[in-house]
């Protein structure tokens, strides 16, 4: 995926073709530079010559920065100084002397704010968060993005400068985990794109946008997306994104079932890495072409593409792709009964993760040794790989609600401020109405001054009190939905967890009935299953529910009378924003079946191709 963090350098906007015509650039520069008089022309030479010399030669980079720096001060020229602190930090960081270039940033943000140059105060904003992300400190980075986009509503018309604070906020918010907010920032961003013809960032956006509709299990939007950046790739020859989002487009028809494409789409993505010849997207993607060709039943192709992946990832270091292809290939081999074989890429995988990687790569690969551990009868390894595997996927899964939960209490308190800042504004547009009429008065009612300014200050006072009663009444109610909203989502997780844990355990006891017959397990599976379908869970979840989306199943039923009660639990689910998979724990059905499902609902609801199932539902 393409995840670089934007950094846009006023000041290196001419470094592309410094670089592209290095030799005869930089001579040309040097002979204007040795001509020139000590004044702001020359300033602006001395930038260049830094740009030219920055990705090559930073030691030179560095003699003209603090050439900049002395002859910007010596002519008092304030935005020369700044621009000088900026480059500065822009060395630092090629350096990875972080620390000292957030120092830099600061000088240069004063200096710019100061002069009220707030396009360049933004970007030394932004390059200052860009810092505190490459630190891991990405709450510091969001906080001090949101200053950047404040000074520039407050100070600035041209949206398009606003164009990588989105962006940026999007990564980091897909970092975190917090996909829906991530997909809002993006969506910000490309809604600016769209006014103007920069069609490299907005392939980028639709790329990032597209990656968190994939995470989100939302397959067919994220190929959508992927397929319109494509196309701008191709037509710019971006070769290295290509191969990212020919791989992409495999991932997600590989997860759509559609194993055929997903080999297509993947085999053009090895043809294209052949022209850049990049080992580390090569590793990738033989990978990848390898699990469809399993999937696909055709083994012998699988081990070949898998086998090429993992001596791609041994011959430059990449130990987790090293661990992606050891899993792989023991998948392979377990489904061919190679299963010492299989067991021995399981313990490689595991010896190489123990050493720092992945808890996903080592949670499925305690799983899978602990599956051919039973299958050839140890079952006491299998039993220890077992636990080992439950810890890791307890861990996984708590991790990924603590996100979730994260997630929503960030949504919460964003909805809030945005709230609490448009009731200041309406405040504010009330009282320069007051004002307005106040001056009227004065002027038709000269004589009566005295007492319209009483009647106007007892007016605004009772009218102040109106507003702040009303205030503290939203902020209450506010407040009881937040918290109606957290028990709902609490319990719906909850609900999917006690299925998938029943599941697994009729799944154990099912694997046991069949080596130890005994009408014990025949009844222990009757309950669980009896359990799974029981009525009294759907209860309890209905009154959190309409507690929170109130005449919801009413309106339901009363717009679309032909639907289920089965159908109108999965839209309670789909309005909650829920994930298929954990849907399809709480109903206690497959992957395949939610699809069917939402598939008659579409078709019960009436909806055409291009209408959205959520939001029509949503509306609701």
């Amino acid at each position: 995926m393409k995840s670089s963090w934007l950094y846009i350098v006023f000041a290196l906007l001419m470094a592309s073709i410094a670089n592209a015509q290095h030799t005869k650039t930089l001579d040309s520069l040097l002979k204007v530079y040795q001509s020139q008089a000590e004044d702001t022309s020359k300033i602006g030479t001395i930038k260049l010559l830094f740009d030219s010399y920055l990705n090559n030669n930073l030691n030179e980079a560095e003699k003209y920065v603090i050439e900049e720096l002395e002859l910007s001060q010596k002519l008092d020229y304030k935005k020369g100084v700044g621009m000088a602190y900026l480059h500065f930090g822009v060395l630092d960081e090629y350096r990875s002397h972080l620390d000292s270039a957030k120092i830099d940033y600061s000088k240069a943000r004063i200096i710019f704010r100061d002069i009220e140059h707030h396009g360049l105060e933004a970007v030394a904003i932004r390059n200052f968060a860009g810092v505190e992300y490459n630190l891991g400190n990405y709450d510091e980075a969001l906080k001090i993005l949101d200053e950047g986009i404040a000074t520039l509503n407050k100070h600035s018309s041209d949206s398009t400068a606003l164009i990588p604070f989105y962006h940026n906020k999007g990564l980091i918010h897909k970092f975190k985990g917090n996909y829906r907010i991530a997909t809002q920032q993006v969506i910000k961003e490309l809604r600016i794109l769209e006014k103007l013809n920069r069609p490299i960032q907005k392939a980028d956006a639709l790329n990032l946008l597209a990656s968190t509709e994939s995470i989100q299990a939302n397959y067919e939007k994220s190929i959508e997306y992927n397929l319109e950046a494509l196309e701008v790739y191709r037509e710019f020859n971006d070769k290295f994104f290509e191969v990212n989002v020919l791989n992409d487009i495999g991932l997600d028809y590989y997860s759509l079932e559609n194993y055929e494409q997903a080999i297509a789409y993947l085999g053009k993505a090895i043809e294209v890495n052949k022209i850049i010849k990049n080992q580390s997207l090569k590793s990738t993607v033989l990978t990848n072409l390898g699990n469809a060709y399993a999937k696909s039943n055709r083994p012998s192709e699988a081990i070949n593409y898998i086998s090429k992946g993992i001596e791609t990832a041994e011959k430059i270091g990449a130990k987790n792709k090293m661990v992606e292809g050891y899993n792989a290939l023991a998948a392979v081999h377990a489904g061919l009964n190679n299963n010492n074989l299989a067991i021995s890429y399981y313990s490689k995988s595991i010896e190489h993760i123990n050493k720092g990687g992945s808890k996903a790569n080592l949670s499925n690969a305690y799983k899978g040794r602990s599956e051919l551990h039973a299958r050839i009868n140890n079952h006491k390894l299998a039993y220890d790989d077992h636990l080992y595997h439950k810890q890791l996927s307890d861990s996984i899964y708590n991790n990924t609600k603590s996100q979730q939960i994260g997630e929503l209490k960030t949504i919460y308190e964003t909805e809030k401020k945005e709230q609490q800042i448009a009731m200041q504004e309406k405040d504010i547009a009330v009282l320069e109405k007051e004002a307005q009429i106040s001056y009227q008065q004065k002027l038709l009612l000269g004589g009566g001054l005295g007492l319209a300014l009483i009647v106007l200050g007892l007016g605004f006072y009772g009218f102040h009190q109106k507003v702040k009663r009303n205030k503290l009444e939203k902020e209450k109610v506010d407040a009881q939905l937040a918290f109606k909203k957290k028990e709902l989502t609490t319990h719906a997780l909850h609900l999917a967890k006690k299925n998938e844990v029943l599941e697994n355990l009729k799944q154990r006891v099912t694997e046991i009935q069949e080596k130890e017959t005994s009408s014990d397990y025949r009844e222990l599976i009757s309950t669980i299953t009896f359990d799974q379908q029981d009525d009294k869970h759907w209860q309890s979840f209905t009154q959190y529910f309409e507690a929170v989306h109130k005449d919801f199943s009413k309106n339901a039923a009363q717009t679309y009378p032909t639907i289920s009660k089965s159908e109108l639990r999965l839209m309670a689910l789909i309005r909650m924003n829920l994930s298929s998979k954990e849907i399809a724990n709480i109903l206690n059905i497959s992957g395949e079946g939610i699809k069917k499902a939402r598939q008659r609902l579409r078709k019960k609801m009436n909806l055409e191709r291009q209408d959205s199932l959520e939001t029509t539902i949503a509306a609701l």
